[in-house]
C-alpha cells in the first residue's frame, strides 16, 4: 500500500507532537497558511514519549518528568493553543523550598542571599570563596570544560558536592565529571563567556525582562498534554499512528522529498508513504539506525550519545506514617552522602488530588550515569533500597499503602563533554537532505521546556521555507 503525504512526523513524544499540532494548526486557520496536514507515526502504543502519568484508585503519578517549568515563552503559547489553560495547575507556593540531604538529615536549601548566609549547608570558608568568583578568569579560548571543572574553578569543591552536583543529578541524571557545561546548561556557561563571570552575568540579566511563569501540570496529570496534542492534530486533519514503527527512510530522486517505509507493531505489512518532508523526533539511536541508509552511514555516530538510566518509585502513605512535613518541592541527595536515591519529591504537596484524603505521594528516583548498576536490582530490593533510604530521609512508620516501579533504561541522553560534534552532524544531516529535520531531546536540550521550545522554532521554520504552502 502507498500514499503521498508533504509532512511525516517520525515520533509522538512531546517534540514529534509539538511540531505537527503548529503546522497542523497552521493549516486549519485563517487566510492562505501552509497546507500540511502531518501524519505522525508512533512506534509504541500510546502518545507522550517519556511523559507518562500513571492515575490509580485515587492516585496520580508522574513516571517520567514530574513537572514543566512555564518560564519558556513557547510553553505557555502551546498550551493555551492546546486549550488546555483551564485544567493547567501552577505548583502550591511551597513547592519553592527544596530541601538537601547532609549531614544524615534534611536541611533547606536558602532560598535567598539572607538564608545563604546564616545556612549550615556551606562553611565559612566556601562563602567567602563566593567573593572572588567575578575576578577569575576564563579559561583559554576553544576549552570545553565539564561541569564539574567549571564549578570547581568558579565556586569552589563544595558548591559542586552541595548545590550543583544534586541538580545535575536530580535534573540530568548526569555525571558532573563528563557533563559539558558548554552543551548541558549553556545558559550559566554563557554567563561566564558573555560577561566573565556568573555573578556579573546574573546581576545584568536581572536588569532586563524577568521570565514569569512557575512550575505546572496537569488536573490529571501531564499525560493530558501530548494526549489532547495528539487529538487537536487529528481534528485539523492531520493523523496521528500509534503502534506503527518506521522501518526506514530514503530520498526519492531528484530532491523531490523521501519514502518513508511503515509496519505495525506486529512486524506485519509495510506500507510505503512518500513524503515532502520528513521529521525524525527519536531517540538517537533510533535515528542513527533510520538514517543509515540515506547518510550513507554517517549517521551511526549518533549512536554513540550515551543515555542514563533511571528507576522512578511511586509511593502513598497514610498521612500519620509520614514524619516529615513534606513541605516543600522535595529533596536532592548529593553523591558524596550516605543515600543511594537521587532524590524524592512531594507531588501530593505540589498539587491537588494527587492522593486519596488523609495520604501523601512520594516519587523517588534513582540511577543515573552515577549509579547505573542499580536497574539490575529486581523489584523487591529496589523496594528495600528506595524504602529504606526514605525512611532515614522522611521517616516512615509501617509500609507503603501503594507502590509501583517504573524502569527507564535509556531515560535521558548526556549532553557530556564532546557533544558538539553530535550537533554539528546533526546540522550537517540536515544541510545535505533538504526537507529532512532531525528534533528530540538529544538536539535542543532535555528538559520538556527545551522540548517545546526547539520543536516550536522548528515548525515557525518549516512554515517559512519557501515551497511549504504547496507540499
Amino acid at each position: 500500500m502507498g500514499g503521498e503525504n508533504n509532512l511525516v512526523v517520525v515520533g509522538a513524544g512531546i517534540s514529534g507532537l509539538t511540531v505537527a499540532f503548529h503546522l497542523s494548526r497552521a493549516a486549519a486557520g485563517p487566510g492562505p497558511g501552509p497546507a500540511m496536514k502531518p501524519l505522525v507515526v508512533e512506534a509504541s502504543d500510546k502518545v507522550g514519549g517519556a511523559i507518562q502519568t500513571l492515575r490509580r484508585d485515587g492516585w496520580t503519578f508522574e513516571q517520567g518528568p514530574n513537572t514543566v517549568l512555564s518560564s519558556r515563552p513557547a510553553v505557555g503559547r502551546l498550551i493555551e493553543e492546546a486549550g488546555l489553560g483551564p485544567v493547567t495547575l501552577t505548583a502550591r507556593p511551597a513547592s519553592k523550598r527544596r530541601y538537601l540531604w547532609k549531614g544524615d538529615r534534611l536541611q533547606p536549601l536558602p532560598g535567598g542571599p539572607p538564608a545563604f548566609l546564616s545556612t549550615s549547608l556551606f562553611s565559612i570558608g566556601a562563602k567567602l570563596r563566593l567573593l572572588k568568583e567575578p575576578w577569575i578568569g576564563r579559561p583559554p579560548e576553544g576549552t570545553e570544560e565539564s561541569i564539574a571543572q567549571f564549578v570547581r574553578r568558579r565556586l569552589g569543591p563544595e558548591f559542586l558536592d552541595y548545590a550543583v552536583g544534586p541538580f545535575v543529578s536530580g535534573v540530568y541524571a548526569g555525571d558532573p565529571e563528563r557533563l559539558s557545561v558548554r552543551w548541558a546548561v549553556s545558559r550559566i556557561w554563557g554567563l561566564e563567556h558573555e560577561h566573565g563571570s556568573l555573578i556579573r552575568g546574573a546581576l545584568a540579566r536581572r536588569k532586563g525582562p524577568q521570565p514569569g511563569g512557575g512550575m505546572i501540570s496537569m488536573r490529571d496529570g501531564l499525560e493530558m498534554l501530548p494526549r489532547r496534542l495528539a487529538e487537536a492534530i487529528e481534528e485539523a486533519g492531520g493523523a496521528v499512528r500509534t503502534g506503527v514503527r518506521c522501518r526506514g527512510i530514503e530520498a526519492l530522486g531528484g530532491g523531490s522529498g523521501f519514502r518513508v517505509a511503515l509496519e505495525d507493531g506486529t512486524g506485519g505489512a509495510v506500507e510505503t508513504i512518500e513524503a515532502a518532508r520528513v521529521v525524525l523526533a527519536v531517540p538517537a539511536d533510533a535515528a542513527a539506525a533510520l538514517l543509515g541508509n540515506l547518510t550513507a552511514g554517517a549517521s551511526a555516530a549518533i549512536a554513540d550519545i550515551p543515555y542514563a538510566p533511571v528507576v522512578v518509585a511511586s509511593y502513598g502513605f497514610p498521612r500519620a506514617s509520614v514524619r516529615h512535613p513534606l513541605d516543600g518541592f522535595g529533596f536532592l541527595a548529593p553523591r558524596k552522602e550516605s543515600l543511594r536515591v537521587l532524590g524524592c519529591l512531594f507531588p501530593s504537596s505540589l498539587f491537588p488530588d494527587r492522593a486519596p484524603e488523609d495520604c501523601v505521594a512520594l516519587a523517588s528516583f534513582a540511577g543515573g550515569r552515577t549509579d547505573p548498576e542499580i536497574l539490575e536490582l529486581d523489584d523487591e530490593a529496589l523496594h528495600r533500597t528506595f524504602l529504606g533510604d526514605l525512611d532515614r530521609s522522611l521517616g516512615l512508620s509501617g509500609g507503603p499503602i501503594f507502590r509501583e516501579l517504573r524502569r527507564w533504561p535509556r531515560a535521558i541522553p548526556q549532553y557530556e563533554v564532546g557533544h558538539g560534534r553530535y550537533v554539528a552532524l546533526a546540522a550537517r544531516i540536515e544541510v545535505d537532505h533538504p526537507g529532512l529535520y532531525l528534533s528530540g531531546n538529544w538536539t535542543g536540550g532535555v528538559s520538556v521546556p527545551d522540548c517545546i521550545q526547539t520543536a516550536t522554532e522548528l515548525a515557525e521554520r518549516i512554515v517559512g521555507e519557501p515551497g511549504t504552502a504547496d507540499g
